[in-house]
């Protein structure tokens, strides 16, 4: 592992530290920068996002195009975190970038990379939710794929890519997954009504948050009692009822025959403002 590597899984161990977080938990990116006292806003901006740096740590910002995907959403803060926590000065992140830039530039970019990835999506964690489901992640399927990174608030992209780049899986395998992307999956688990970001939260989710947005649609299990109205049932697979958001707001969902609790939180589609906001309703 070279220095660049081992210095942005350094750094991620220590955030986890920080929130009194294990090397297994999925962690909730906004969250955490909540708690590091960064304020992230969202804005409709045609790039991926940006850091401002302040001489004064505490007016320091992370600002996040509400236009990108919501799971690239998620993976551009935590990129963006990674800058304020090294110090790097303000950086704009723009969707395409040219590949001529500096060697400082190009690390830097690797490094927040690295941490980013680290911090989503730390091994050990990933192992053990497949492990959590009998899975093997040599010959997972790619909707077990997508579940797992359901669970981790990530693209399924990112995380083949994340698996692959630390040979949990071969590059072949990798190769077989992307053959596959989240629409195939909504189409099929829809019969083609729906069109946006879809999250498979299963029997074995432990964590008490679920993060989405109005135009969502999550699939959950049969047994899991909604509070609200602000989801709407859009089809029933064999394993339980996918729904659509609706409204923002904030729900409770639970499960009586397991004891599996948690919040899904709604923000609205394209939120411009605070992210400590974005669930209020209108």
């Amino acid at each position: 592992m070279d220095s660049i590597a081992a210095s942005g899984i350094k750094k991620a161990d220590s955030v986890r530290a920080d929130l009194g977080l294990n090397m297994f938990q999925p962690i909730n990116v906004y969250d955490t920068c909540l708690k590091f006292e960064i304020d992230v806003r969202f804005r409709r901006i045609n790039m991926e996002g940006m850091y401002i740096s302040s001489d004064n740590p505490e007016n320091s910002y992370i600002i996040l195009s509400s236009l990108r995907p919501f799971s690239r959403r998620v993976f551009t803060c935590a990129h963006e975190l990674g800058h304020h926590l090294y110090g790097h000065g303000s950086q704009i992140d723009l969707i395409y970038q040219d590949n001529n830039e500096s060697d400082v530039y190009n690390q830097e970019e690797r490094l927040v990379d690295t941490f980013a990835s680290a911090l989503l999506m730390p091994i050990a964690g990933v192992q053990l939710e497949f492990q959590k489901r009998k899975w093997n992640l040599k010959t997972a399927t790619p909707i077990q794929f997508f579940t797992i990174s359901s669970v981790f608030g990530v693209g399924y992209q990112t995380l083949i890519s994340n698996c692959c780049l630390n040979k949990l899986i071969s590059y072949q395998k990798s190769k077989e997954l992307l053959k596959y992307s989240p629409s195939d999956f909504l189409r099929k688990i829809t019969a083609n009504q729906g069109k946006g970001h879809l999250k498979i939260i299963d029997s074995k989710y432990k964590e008490s948050i679920v993060d989405t947005e109005v135009s969502g649609f999550l699939c959950l299990p049969k047994d899991i009692e909604l509070e609200g109205n602000h989801l709407n049932v859009v089809s029933e697979t064999k394993n339980g009822l996918c729904y659509e958001a609706i409204k923002p707001g904030i729900l409770r969902a639970s499960n009586s025959n397991n004891g599996q609790t948690y919040f899904i939180r709604i923000q609205n589609f394209e939120y411009e403002g605070l992210s400590e906001y974005r669930h209020l309703e209108n």
